[in-house]
């Protein structure tokens, strides 16, 4: 099965809960919905976290996800790994401290969008490594 549908299934539930007046920027998952994508798509959650991680990164990179989505999920699913106790996958972990970048002012300087100063440049970083393998 293809990532698309989890994907879209992370769009429905981002929609749901940021409409929600105390959404904090997280999105909340549960292990049964990991559970679930990772047998739709056939794969380890390890895998699963890769492939949401990447697809995120290309789609925030092409301009087609916003990063409020992309750190939205990409928080959800780190929440989802800590809580499990389980190591986090070299590719997701990039990802995920790429976005965690754009989520403050560096050094305080408030003039500077920490997401074009640092996630963006840090995401097409990775998908250029990623592109090189």
């Amino acid at each position: 099965m293809s990532i698309d549908l989890v994907l879209a299934d992370l769009r429905r539930i981002y929609q749901i809960q940021a409409a929600q007046s105390d959404f904090c920027g997280v999105l909340s998952l549960t292990e049964d919905d990991i559970q679930r994508w990772s047998a739709l798509i056939g794969a380890t959650r390890s895998r699963l976290y890769d492939e949401v991680a990447i697809h995120l990164a290309r789609g925030f990179n092409d301009s087609e996800q916003t990063f409020e989505f992309c750190d939205a999920v990409m928080n959800g699913v780190h929440g989802i790994i800590s809580n499990a106790d389980e190591e986090r996958p070299e590719l997701f972990w990039k990802v995920y401290l790429a976005f965690d970048e754009g989520e403050y002012y560096h050094g305080n300087n408030r003039q500077e969008d920490p997401v074009a100063a640092y996630t963006r440049p840090l995401v097409a970083q990775i998908l250029a490594d990623v592109s090189s393998r």
